[in-house]
């Protein structure tokens, strides 16, 4: 068998639940994106459905300078309890900056900047993330109609939902993701 007629999706059981992983190539950046989902996404109501941007110090080592890893577990419960939905997992470290210009912005975190403007110090945009191949990634699997679990009503123009829903934390330092 080539190695490029091996499917990248699969079964990931998880605490949660049995979730399908499917990777999405973004040839124009070079990054892989995940779409986690479970139960059918056709409905007859809104999938649910968090976009979360990549943050391997609250996702994976549990940092509570942010409360990135927080939401991601609550729209993973939310979604097992309804029994169907998706999560976009975009590689967009740091708000789109990279892990890099990331721990450089909490090195000034810690020096007392918040962090837009630890970000704004460094010379990078309060905010680099780009979601466009999210409604790539929701037309593959077969998405139409989502209810959107987010804790920042303004990410996502309105017409691209049908409803939102809230699900997740909200950060009390005041420093968000």
């Amino acid at each position: 068998m080539n190695i490029d007629e091996i499917p990248s999706e699969a079964r990931l059981p998880t605490k949660h639940g049995e979730f399908n992983i499917r990777v999405f190539h973004e040839s124009e950046t070079g990054l892989d994106h995940v779409a986690l989902s479970m139960g059918d996404m056709k409905g007859p109501d809104p999938v649910l459905m968090r976009v979360h941007s990549e943050c391997l110090t609250g996702d994976a080592f549990g940092s509570i300078r942010c409360d990135c890893g927080p939401q991601l577990d609550a729209a993973m419960r939310q979604i097992s309890e309804k029994g169907w939905g998706v999560i976009l997992y975009l590689r967009q470290e740091g708000r789109g900056i990279g892990l890099h210009a990331k721990i450089q912005a909490y090195h000034l975190q810690d020096q007392g900047a918040d962090t837009l403007d630890a970000n704004l110090m460094l010379g990078l945009p309060a905010d680099a993330r780009n979601y466009r191949i999210a409604s790539t990634m929701l037309e593959s699997i077969g998405v139409q109609d989502v209810c959107l679990l987010s804790n920042n009503p303004f990410r996502w123009h309105r017409s691209c939902i049908r409803r939102r829903q809230g699900c997740c934390p909200r950060s009390t330092d005041g420093r968000g993701a």
